[in-house]
């Protein structure tokens, strides 16, 4: 009789080698080394995953299933505009509470681009296309509610998404630099203003006291 996997033991893997897999990339991370941070051995790694390839998917699939439970459904009572504000806010908080999950999209962005192709094609685009999907649900609701305008909502929902996985890539590249002005809430304002009809009249969030409001930016850009 099989040996029934353990599920607690599965996550610990998971855990380990999604840390593994974005501080030393795909080629960099063996199978042994994600043994040794889970706790476990390589055969108790095998025995979960019959392969380093399987794993690595097992772990976009989990970044993906997280980051469609961190963009928060419509709680209700909210305009457009700000449901938008909160999707956003979301995202990149995800992202810079998870390292390790903005590592991934570092890595499908560089070393995994010519590798598996196809499939990791379809893992990191559908976790975009529900982000997107989302923005665009909120802008139609922001057309109606008077919070939001957009001659062309898809057009626009792909626009706030770049944006918003632009932040990450900037963040990742460079976190000393940018890390000022990684504050969610305030990028999210940021990316919606200009679809917001509100927005002479919002407040703009306050800036953060290490940077220098005027003059040269510092940190450098």
């Amino acid at each position: 009789m099989a040996r029934p996997r353990n599920p607690a033991l599965r996550a610990r893997i998971l855990e380990a080698a999604a840390l593994e897999f974005s501080e030393r990339g795909f080629g960099g991370t063996s199978m042994d080394a994600i043994g040794q941070t889970a706790g476990v051995t390589k055969g108790g790694v095998y025995f979960h995953f019959r392969s380093k390839e399987e794993l690595f998917f097992a772990v976009l699939d989990e970044w993906s299933e997280g980051l469609r439970a961190a963009l928060r459904e419509d709680p209700g009572g909210l305009s457009g505009a700000d449901d938008a504000r909160a999707v956003l806010s979301d995202f990149l908080d995800y992202h810079f509470r998870t390292p390790q999950a903005a590592g991934l999209l570092r890595l499908l962005a560089t070393e995994m681009r010519g590798r598996f192709t196809a499939q990791l094609r379809e893992d990191l685009g559908g976790a975009l296309r529900a982000l997107r999907a989302r923005l665009r649900e909120l802008l139609t609701e922001g057309a109606r509610d008077a919070s939001l305008f957009a001659t062309d909502p898809a057009q626009a929902a792909f626009v706030l998404a770049a944006g918003a996985e632009g932040v990450v890539q900037q963040w990742l590249a460079a976190p000393r630099d940018v890390e000022p002005f990684c504050q969610a809430d305030s990028l999210a304002e940021a990316l919606v203003a200009p679809y917001a009809t509100d927005a002479g009249d919002r407040q703009t969030p306050a800036a953060p006291d290490d940077v220098p409001q005027g003059g040269d930016l510092s940190p450098p850009f």
